[in-house]
């Protein structure tokens, strides 16, 4: 079942990382080269506790506990959790500790930008985009 649910988690994190094209790094370069800020831990929590990240083909409520409900193609998958290291990236990690995918998000022009940098522990070839968040857990919108 966890073997499904990470191939699953796997089409819903390209989906996630599917807002454009140069490495995670390479855009996050260009990104602090224009002016933006690497978000840290605290700003990173304040910005998805309680919201709903919207995606391409769903998204996810970040529960402030640190459980995320993802939901891709009309379908919820519970007891995903989500973590933030001391320096803002956020890891998406299955019930069986597996980590699935990871995020930094950056402040740039007002908006709030999120590079996905791995998914299933390979980096990936992908610019970020301007996150869209909708406030409160508002996943049967997406």
């Amino acid at each position: 079942m966890y073997q499904r649910l990470s191939r699953l988690l796997v089409i819903i994190t390209t989906s996630f990382a599917l807002l454009a094209c140069a490495t995670g790094t390479a855009f996050e370069q260009k990104l602090l080269a224009e002016g933006a800020m690497r978000m840290n831990a605290e700003q990173v929590k304040a910005h998805l506790a309680g919201n709903t990240q919207k995606w391409i083909n769903g998204g996810a409520y970040f529960v402030p506990d640190g459980t995320v409900y993802v939901k891709y193609q009309g379908k919820v998958f519970p007891k995903t959790k989500w973590t933030v290291d001391n320096d803002g990236k956020v890891c998406l990690v299955n019930p069986d500790g597996f980590v699935t995918s990871c995020s930094a998000y950056f402040g740039k022009d007002g908006k709030v930008w999120v590079v996905t940098l791995e998914i299933m522990g390979k980096a990936q070839q992908t610019e970020g985009g301007v996150d869209t968040i909708l406030e409160g857990n508002r996943l049967s919108e997406v």
